[in-house]
């Protein structure tokens, strides 16, 4: 495959990925989204669709995959490049999901797909709190770690919601006061 076949292949890819975001957005679930649908809101042909995927499913899993890997690399530049503590890297990232806002509301409250959330906050939320280096009993570590993830995701998904009411510095403040209090009541 040459060059040109490759970008008109990433372009394709790109405009159902783009595609099935509006469609979502419109829609609300990958179920309602028909084929022929999503290659008229991406203006390309069914043989185009079908040389690349065989529902549309596979263009969700696609442009999730990609949202994550993008994700992951956003959190190890700043993890590479935090100097200035968790409340840094934390800030860097809730600027990250508001400046790719459409993705993450689509993909995290509009859409909702269980596995796409559960694999976000595996990969985000649980990598943000490895980078704070947390110390705690390893006996209770699933469980603090299932209460500050989903309690954290809570919050984020009610800030998008919200459409970023809260300011990200005082965000940050909620999240490790609520955090930190949480932590530190587990000897109780």
């Amino acid at each position: 495959m040459n060059v040109k076949d490759n970008q008109r292949t990433r372009l394709s890819k790109k405009m159902f990925q783009n595609a099935v975001l509006e469609l979502l957005e419109e829609k609300g679930g990958i179920e309602k989204i028909s084929v022929r649908e999503l290659c008229a809101k991406a203006e390309l042909n069914r043989s185009t669709f079908y040389a690349h995927y065989a529902e549309p499913r596979e263009v969700l899993v696609e442009a999730e995959e990609e949202i994550l890997t993008e994700t992951a690399e956003h959190i190890k530049r700043i993890g590479a490049q935090m100097k200035g503590g968790g409340k840094e890297f934390i800030s860097s990232f809730l600027r990250y999901v508001r400046d790719n806002d459409r993705v993450f509301r689509v993909l995290l409250v509009t859409a909702a797909d269980p596995a796409f959330k559960s694999r976000f906050m595996q990969l985000s939320l649980l990598n943000l709190f490895e980078h704070m280096q947390l110390t705690m009993d390893d006996e209770k570590q699933q469980y603090i770690y299932s209460y500050l993830l989903n309690g954290s995701f809570g919050i984020l998904t009610q800030w998008i919601r919200s459409d970023y009411a809260a300011a990200v510095p005082e965000l940050v403040e909620l999240l490790f006061t609520l955090n930190s209090s949480a932590l530190t009541n587990v000897a109780l």
